[in-house]
């Protein structure tokens, strides 16, 4: 707080006093005298101003000094000294004065709380208070607000907070959804909470606090960093995935909470993107102490039942982690009370508030709007220090318009030409808006459209000023929102639909310069705008960079929307290079993130062969050979080792062009994979140790890049296993996942574990095996990623039948019935095996016949060899009391088949099947069997099996 008396200054919160009275002073007057008070007793030049306030742009110096005179109309003479013909000086003595610095940060108060009256809601300020006190206590809480629109919901945290904000020190983060970025901008509402909180009073902190436990949230917001620290946070956050993203968070926050209760107010959540719904599911759910109270707000009737947000608000508050407040319309006494609080010592008719509840059904904006039209037109005016109604209430039934839209149409109607114009382009706009753009949009001046728009702001009825923003293009904006959505949509519909594409391309132009070299920040709003505009082939490009942008952050569904959207807008495009390149991007970008979303490949596969089919005719050899190693992963996991090798013989040819080493590395590792699926065991290995997979590595590169090295070592440690080195498979394996763990990437983390998971299966150590399959679930539920988590699911139902044999017939039932040949792995054989374990472990022993016989017969098909005297084997434990000379033979081929691969492990496994089969000579000979194999084992002390042969040995 400055003091200059008579005048007292709060730079945070704009504010001006002129002894005890506050002073009026207009934005763009407000800011000069923030760069004048930040710079006393020197000349600043007329340049210096322009671009502190306006930013880098051209502006007359007559449009200055009009707002120094109109900042001299407020402060008077001998404040602010005019140079002729150089600029400015701030000549006053300035002191500061003792102020609390935690007290606020994060949007100042409002005058908006305090000059609409809240009647009727005494109980829900109160419930809200007690939440706060809660959270005070370091008992977290969160509180979602619902009700229709228009209902108040936003009048309500906006009073409460008022009023909270005096009861002690406060961090206030408030941020919106938007109707337009609904499911396309990841965290769209969050990020700006958490600007707002970076922007306030102690945002210094707030942003050394981000620094340090949520560097991915930070690196999203350049303009608050130094260029020296933002290279650093890009490659701490490069790579991270959503769940570490989400905890991030949660421990920032909660660092932030030590220093005072934080408030996170997040509305409009029936727009929420499914990333910011989860992140409050977290948020919630944790149950770490926290000074820490999240708003929510939105309306119920706009949350369907499959809608992100249904689920999260139904377990949160299902789990007493939550509490809900439902906001109805005024009641008669509650409308009574509104026309008292805003008109006092009115003379009203007793009817006119039974009137008004009829008209307006008790919705407090219809209220508001209504009266506001009622006072403009002069039906309610002041006289004698009080109110009058000056027609007679059936005057008022009467002349009211019809429905709401039409109200708000008739307040547009008695404004300006230009104000009028400027709100329907603003509606273009968006809920939230820059002056710039519209000014852009309308070809008009900049600085006039903000003082208009301030103009509007003014008791925040139409527009609310929201605050100023820095463009990478140095232009200064400022940003308004409308002060409710259905003001939006009635300006909106002002307008022809000629006229609103005409306004949409012109507005996404002035955003696309704006920031021209950081346009993938805007890309979900830029493609919206182009889209609608009708300007297909940028909106498509944008779109793709929206999806980029969201996968790289783990918002795999937002991304899936915007490839989906691109493609869609594609296809009404006349051919060209350039449309063949977008769709080229679009369906590989669309194919791989249905594979990581779903875990099938059914879909994806297509969506890739046709961006092959593009790229080969575009002769795009690094983009060729990109799509030809995802294919390769995809036939791998469909079993179809044909056409994996296919591609990766395709691939050949085009490695001199491939200059990204994560593709290189990709291609071998699956190649590798391929090798092992056809059981050429000693191949494996060769690849294995060839490629470095045996070995840990000490390169520092980013996740993705890591990727096919963590991918190779854990499936290097089957080879090993099948070899019969157990012990040396773990080791490989607790290497691999120690190596993804410390590179954090989600996807290597859930797929190495699975892989781990599924080593102690073969070892038959079920305890083991559920324990790092439920970690792999936890991990693929943070991800999205249904790949691992169906993966994991079939681990853990091996390893529930392993622990319980006694399971219920109910429960049993549900196992075996349910579907397992659509679980993804790497090949078909695997998910097959384990059901056919599980159905003859549970007495379902035809069932289990059949999954065998079946899975014996596509290997004929696929060639997918590697399990190949597994299923063998436990065809023969089936059969050993029903027909113990097939049992034999069973036995007997795979032995057989185990040698020829030299899959020692699978070999030992078969001879001791085959020893606790036969009795007498025969039996000998097994026992012979079951020691050669034995013998060729190397470690393995504690390993089921090798414990069980080194007994029949023995004896």
């Amino acid at each position: 707080m400055l003091a200059f008396p008579p005048f007292r200054l709060d730079l945070d919160s704009e504010r001006l006093w002129r002894d005890e009275e506050e002073l009026r002073v207009r934005r763009k007057p407000f800011a000069i005298l923030r760069y004048l008070v930040r710079n006393p007793q020197r000349l600043v030049t007329h340049a210096e101003i322009v671009e502190a306030v306006w930013g880098k742009i051209a502006m007359s110096e007559s449009l200055l000094r009009t707002h120094i005179h109109d900042l001299r109309q407020v402060l008077g003479d001998g404040i602010v000294e005019t140079v002729a013909g150089r600029g400015y000086r701030f000549v006053a003595a300035l002191k500061n004065l003792d102020f609390d610095d935690s007290q606020v940060s994060g949007p100042p108060p409002t005058a908006a709380a305090s000059s609409e009256p809240v009647v009727g809601r005494d109980a829900e300020l109160e419930a809200l208070r007690l939440q706060l006190r809660s959270a005070r206590n370091r008992n977290r809480a969160t509180v979602f607000v619902t009700g229709d629109a228009g209902v108040g919901k936003t009048t309500l945290v906006d009073f409460f907070l008022e009023h909270a904000r005096t009861q002690g020190a406060l961090l206030v983060g408030r941020g919106a959804c938007v109707e337009q970025y609904g499911n396309a901008e990841v965290y769209f509402p969050v990020l700006d909470a958490v600007g707002g909180l970076c922007r306030g009073r102690g945002g210094d902190r707030v942003i050394d606090v981000l620094g340090r436990h949520a560097p991915t949230w930070l690196v999203q917001m350049p303009p608050l960093v130094r260029p020296e620290q933002l290279e650093e946070l890009q490659r701490r956050a490069n790579g991270v995935p959503q769940g570490r993203t989400m905890r991030e968070f949660a421990e920032a926050i909660e660092a932030l909470s030590n220093d005072a209760p934080v408030v996170l107010v997040l509305e409009d959540l029936h727009w929420a993107d499914p990333s910011t719904a989860e992140l409050l599911a977290v948020l919630g759910a944790r149950r770490e102490p926290a000074r820490l109270l999240v708003l929510g707000t939105y309306r119920a009737s706009d949350v369907a039942r499959g809608h992100p947000l249904s689920r999260v608000t139904s377990e949160l508050v299902a789990h007493r982690q939550a509490s809900m407040i439902e906001l109805g319309g005024f009641s008669t006494e509650a409308l009574s009370a509104y026309l008292v609080a805003r008109f006092p010592g009115h003379g009203f008719p007793p009817e006119l508030t039974g009137t008004l509840a009829q008209t307006t059904g008790g919705n407090p904006l219809f209220v508001t709007t209504l009266v506001d039209d009622l006072e403009g037109q002069g039906l309610i005016k002041a006289r004698d220090g009080g109110w009058e109604l000056s027609a007679s209430v059936d005057d008022v039934a009467a002349r009211r318009p019809d429905g709401i839209r039409r109200l708000i149409d008739t307040q547009i109607d008695r404004l300006g030409a230009l104000e009028q114009r400027i709100l329907e382009a603003a509606a273009v706009a968006g809920m939230t808006f820059t002056a710039g753009m519209v000014a852009h949009a309308l070809d008009d001046d900049t600085d006039v459209v903000d003082s208009a728009c301030e103009s509007l702001a003014t008791g925040r009825r139409l527009l609310q000023y929201v605050g100023t923003e820095a463009w990478p293009d140095g232009t200064i904006q400022s940003r308004y929102s409308f002060g409710h959505s259905l003001f939006q949509h009635a300006a909106r519909m002002r307008s022809t639909s000629a006229t609103v594409r005409a306004l949409h391309r012109r507005i996404a132009e002035r955003l696309e310069a704006g920031y021209a070299h950081r346009a993938d920040e805007v890309a979900a709003e830029l493609a919206m705008h182009f889209e609608r505009g009708q300007v297909p082939m940028k909106a498509a490009r944008y779109h793709l960079a929206a999806g980029d942008r969201a996968g790289r952050r783990y918002g795999l569904r937002e991304a899936i929307v915007h490839y989906e959207q691109a493609r869609a807008l594609l296809e009404g495009v006349p051919e060209s290079r350039e449309r063949e390149l977008l769709e080229m991007r679009a369906a590989r970008s669309l194919g791989w993130k249905l594979f990581q979303v779903e875990g099938a490949t059914d879909a994806a596969v297509p969506l890739l062969e046709r961006s092959r089919e593009i790229a080969a005719r575009l002769d795009d050899k690094p983009y060729l050979a990109e799509v030809l190693v995802a294919l390769q992963g995809l036939f791998l996991m469909r079993s179809d080792l044909r056409k994996a090798s296919e591609q990766f013989r395709a691939f050949g040819p085009l490695l001199d062009h491939v200059k990204d080493p994560t593709v290189r590395g990709r291609a071998s590792q699956l190649e590798m994979t391929a090798v092992l699926l056809r059981g050429d065991l000693r191949e494996a290995l060769r690849l294995t140790a060839v490629l470095g997979f045996d070995r840990p590595t000490e390169r520092k590169a980013a996740p993705d890049g890591e990727r096919p090295l963590f991918l190779g070592m854990s499936q290097g440690a089957f080879a090993l296993w099948l070899a019969g080195k157990p012990d040396e498979a773990l080791a490989l394996v607790r290497r691999a996942f120690e190596a993804a763990d410390a590179s954090e990437d989600l996807w290597a983390r859930a797929a190495v574990l699975s892989d781990w998971a599924t080593l102690h299966v073969w070892r038959r150590e079920p305890a083991r095996a559920e324990e790092l399959a439920k970690r792999a679930q936890a991990l693929a539920a943070q991800g999205a990623f249904a790949l691992w988590s169906n993966r994991a699911e079939l681990l853990c139902r091996w390893a529930e039948v392993e622990l319980s044999p006694g399971l219920s017939s109910q429960r049993a039932e549900e196992i075996v019935s349910k579907s397992w040949t659509g679980v993804a792995s790497f090949g078909r054989t695997l998910p097959a095996l384990l059901h056919a374990a599980v159905c003859a472990r549970l007495g379902h022993a035809d069932r289990a016949m059949s999954v065998l016989l079946e899975a014996l017969e596509s290997i004929e098909r696929s060639d997918e060899r590697w399990l190949e005297p597994e299923l063998h084997r436990l065809r023969g434990e089936i059969l050993r009391r029903t027909d113990a000379a097939e049992a034999e033979r069973s036995f007997a081929t795979a032995i057989e088949v185990a040698r020829n691969q030299s899959s020692t492990s699978l070999e030992l496994r078969a001879a001791l099947s085959l020893h606790a089969l036969l009795s007498g000579a025969k039996r000998k000979r097994a026992r012979d069997d079951v020691a050669r194999a034995l013998s060729l084992i190397a470690g393995g002390e504690d390993a089921p099996d090798v414990m069980d042969a080194r007994q029949v040995v023995a004896k």
